[in-house]
C-alpha cells in the first residue's frame, strides 16, 4: 500500500486539492521546510492555556472530595455511621461512574456542534452539580450531584484534549496539549489548598465551602470559552473551508513563518484528509470490526489500563486518606496533600517539556517501569510499617508517596492525554477519545472504588495486584504502541496501517514555491488579509 504520497521523480500531475506531486520546483524549495515546521505562535500558546482550564475544571472536580473526606464538619454530618468506608468508597465510585457517562455523552455533542459547546454543555453540567453539593443535606443528594458532577468531568477531560490536539502544530503538540495534565494537577494543589485552609473554619458549613469554590471554576471556564476559536479540523468536516483557513492562519503563523505557509500547507492536508475519509463508516462497532481502527481502540484501552494500574486515581484521591493510616492528625494529613500535589505538578512540568523531544512510546515505557518498581517497594512497607509506631518505616513510607506521585506525572500524566487524542483521525476523534476515557473511568473505578475495603479486608496485598497490572502493561505497551512525535494529526494515521492523502512538506514546499512565484506573493498577501479580517 502506498501510505503517502511523495515525490518520487518528474511526475506533475496534480492532487485533488492542488499540491503538484513530484515536481521538481516544488522538490528545490525543500529547503525552507524545516524552518515552517519550527515555530510555535503565542496565539496557539494563549489558546491552548485557556484551554487548559478544562483540565484544572475536571481536576478541582474529581479531588473536592479528597480533602473534604478529611474535614470534620463532613465527618460529623455523613459519616459517624458504621457503614462509613462504604460511603466513602460509593462517593468515589459515583464521581467515577458519572464521568465514565460524560465521557460517552460528549462525543456526539463534539460531533454535531463543536468542540466548544461540547464543553460549554460541560461547564454548564458542572456549574449545577457545583451547587447541589454545596447544597447538600442528605447522603443521598450528595451522591446524585457527585455523579452528576462525574458527568461534567468526564465531558470536559475527553473533549478538551480533542480540541487542544486540533488546534496544536505538529512540532510542539506534545508540549501543548499536555498542558491539559497541568491543569489537572494544578487544580489537586488548589484543591487541597482549599482543604487545608477551609479545616480553621470553625462552623457546619466549613465542608461545603470546596464545593463553593468548584462552582465558581466551573462558571469561569465557561466564560473563558468565549476566547476561544472553533476546532479548524472540525471546522474543515463541516465544510466551512475558509473560516477553516482563516483559523489556522491565526493560529499559526509565526515569525519564521509570517506569510502562514504552514498554515496554508496544513489546510491543504486537512482537507485532502476529510475529502477522503467523508464517506467512511462512522460508529463503535466499524472501530472495532476495522483493523487499522481496532489497534487505535486497544491502544486507547491500554494506555489507561496501565496508568490506572498503577492506582494513581486512587492514591491522589485518598492521599489525607493514607496519611491519616500512618497517624497524622487532620491538619498535617491536608498539608502532607498539599505537598503531595506540588510534587506531582514538578512532575507534569518535567513531563512536558520532553514529551517531544523523547517520544511518548519512551516515556510511557519508562513511567510503567518506574512505578512498577515504586509500588513494590511501597508494598512492603505497607505490610510492615502501615498503623505501626516505627517512625523511621513510617518516614519512608511518606517519601514514597511523594516520588510515585512525581515518577507517575513526569512520564506517563501528559503523555497519556496527548496519546490518546492524537492517534485517531478526525472523523472518528471524539469516538476515540470515548474509548480511551471510558478505559481511563473504568479502570479508575475498578482500582478506586473498593479500596478503603481493599486495605481494610487484604491491606499490602492490593499494591500487589497494582504492581502485577502494571508491569504487565507495560511489556505488552513496549512492543504494540507505535511513536507519534513531531508529525501531524493526518500523518500519524500512516503509523496504523492508513493512507495519508497529502504529504505536509510536500504541501509546504509548493506553497513556499508558490510564493515565491512573480504575481503569485501578492495574491497571498491579499488572500492572507481576507482570511485574517486584517
Amino acid at each position: 500500500m502506498d501510505l503517502v504520497q511523495k515525490s518520487t521523480g518528474p511526475r506533475t500531475e496534480p492532487s485533488p486539492t492542488g499540491v503538484t506531486k513530484g515536481s521538481s520546483e516544488a522538490s528545490s524549495d525543500r529547503g525552507d521546510v524545516q524552518s515552517r515546521l519550527g515555530g510555535t505562535s503565542r496565539r496557539v500558546i494563549q489558546v491552548c492555556v485557556t484551554a487548559a482550564l478544562g483540565g484544572f475544571l475536571y481536576g478541582f472536580a474529581a479531588n473536592a472530595m479528597s480533602g473534604t473526606l478529611a474535614q470534620t464538619s463532613f465527618i460529623a454530618l455523613f459519616l459517624t455511621t458504621p457503614n462509613a468506608t462504604s460511603l466513602m468508597d460509593a462517593l468515589l465510585a459515583g464521581f467515577l461512574g458519572g464521568a465514565f457517562v460524560g465521557s460517552i455523552v460528549q462525543a456526539p455533542i463534539s460531533n454535531k456542534w463543536g468542540r466548544r459547546k461540547a464543553n460549554l454543555a460541560a461547564a454548564l453540567t458542572s456549574i449545577v452539580a457545583g451547587v447541589l453539593q454545596s447544597a447538600s443535606y442528605h447522603i443521598v443528594m450528595l451522591l446524585v450531584a457527585r455523579i452528576l458532577c462525574g458527568i461534567g468531568a468526564g465531558m470536559v477531560i475527553a473533549n478538551s484534549p480533542v480540541y487542544m490536539s486540533e488546534v496544536a502544530p505538529p512540532r510542539t503538540r506534545g508540549l501543548l496539549v499536555g498542558l491539559q495534565g497541568v491543569g489537572i494537577v494544578s487544580a489537586y494543589i488548589a484543591c487541597s489548598l482549599c482543604a487545608l485552609i477551609f479545616s480553621f473554619v470553625n462552623n457546619p458549613v466549613q465542608w461545603r465551602l470546596t464545593f463553593i469554590v468548584l462552582t465558581v471554576v466551573a462558571a469561569g471556564f465557561a466564560c473563558s470559552l468565549i476566547f476561544l476559536p472553533e476546532s479548524p479540523r472540525w471546522l474543515m468536516e463541516k465544510g466551512r473551508e475558509e473560516q477553516a483557513r482563516a483559523e489556522l492562519e491565526r493560529l499559526h503563523r509565526t515569525k519564521s513563518d509570517p506569510d502562514g505557509t504552514l498554515a496554508r500547507a496544513e489546510a491543504t492536508q486537512i482537507k485532502a484528509q476529510v475529502e477522503a475519509e467523508k464517506h467512511l463508516p462512522k460508529g463503535y462497532i466499524y472501530i472495532f470490526k476495522t483493523p487499522h481502527l481496532r489497534k487505535r481502540a486497544f491502544c486507547s484501552i491500554l494506555l489507561w489500563v496501565m496508568g490506572q494500574g498503577t492506582g494513581i486515581t486512587a492514591i491522589a484521591n485518598l492521599i489525607p486518606v493514607l496519611m491519616g493510616g500512618l497517624g497524622f492528625g487532620t491538619t498535617l494529613q491536608l498539608g502532607l496533600g498539599c505537598a503531595w500535589t506540588i510534587a506531582a505538578i514538578a512532575g507534569c512540568i518535567v513531563n512536558v517539556t520532553f514529551l517531544d523531544k523523547i517520544g511518548r512510546v519512551k516515556l510511557l515505557v519508562i513511567g510503567g517501569i518506574t512505578n512498577a518498581t515504586i509500588l513494590a517497594t511501597m508494598t512492603a512497607l505497607v505490610k510492615y510499617y502501615l498503623n505501626s509506631t516505627f517512625q523511621p518505616g513510617i518516614n519512608a513510607l511518606v517519601a514514597l508517596y511523594f516520588i510515585f506521585g512525581f515518577a507517575f506525572t513526569s512520564t506517563v500524566e501528559c503523555t497519556s492525554y496527548v496519546y490518546g487524542s492524537e492517534i485517531w483521525p478526525t472523523h472518528l476523534r471524539s469516538e476515540g477519545s470515548t474509548i480511551a476515557y471510558a478505559s481511563f473511568f473504568g479502570n479508575a473505578l475498578a482500582y478506586s472504588a473498593p479500596i478503603n475495603l481493599a486495605l481494610k479486608n487484604i491491606g499490602w496485598r492490593y499494591y500487589l495486584v497494582l504492581v502485577c497490572v502494571t508491569v504487565v502493561s507495560t511489556a505488552i505497551l513496549a512492543v504494540y504502541f507505535p511513536e507519534t512525535k513531531n508529525i501531524t494529526l493526518e500523518e500519524i494515521n500512516a503509523k496504523f496501517g492508513d493512507k495519508v492523502a497529502v504529504d505536509l512538506k510536500d504541501a509546504i514546499a509548493a506553497e513556499v514555491h508558490a510564493g515565491t512565484s512573480p504575481g503569485k506573493r501578492v495574491a497571498r498577501t491579499k488572500e492572507t488579509e481576507i482570511g485574517t479580517g486584517r
